[in-house]
């Protein structure tokens, strides 16, 4: 059974993600995944583990001025394992803000000593699929 606290938690992590990426902090992106994590995008895995993740990250965050938004959650939680499926909306912040995409996150969590982790992150980017 899922509780507030859980869901909670798991909202905070998002939203750590979102920051560490939009304001360029490769570390801390790569700190909400577990230990062997996986990242995919558009059908493809892009980087699975932390060394995998890091070196993804330090390619990519410098690449993109960006605002991850991400709304509608859905959180279900069974003991140390949870899912989050929510809506995201990537702000281009160059000159010119616009939205530049939509899409959706399918997540697998798990709780590691005691703190909510990626297992895996999918994307899902509207209108590629």
């Amino acid at each position: 059974m899922s509780t507030l606290a859980d869901q909670l938690e798991i909202r905070q992590l998002v939203a750590k993600y979102n920051r560490a990426f939009d304001y360029r902090d490769p570390e801390a992106w790569v700190a909400t995944f577990a230990a062997d994590g996986t990242f995919a995008m558009g059908g493809k895995q892009l980087a699975a583990g932390h060394e995998a993740l890091l070196a993804f990250a330090r390619k990519m965050i410098p690449t993109m001025k960006v605002k991850h938004c991400t709304t509608d959650a859905i959180v279900e939680v069974q003991g140390n394992s949870a899912t989050h499926d929510a809506y995201l909306i990537l702000v281009d912040t160059g000159e010119k803000v616009s939205v530049v995409n939509s899409g959706r996150y399918l997540d697998q969590l798990v709780k590691v000593d005691g703190a909510w982790k990626f297992k895996s992150r999918v994307v899902e980017i509207d209108g590629k699929m």
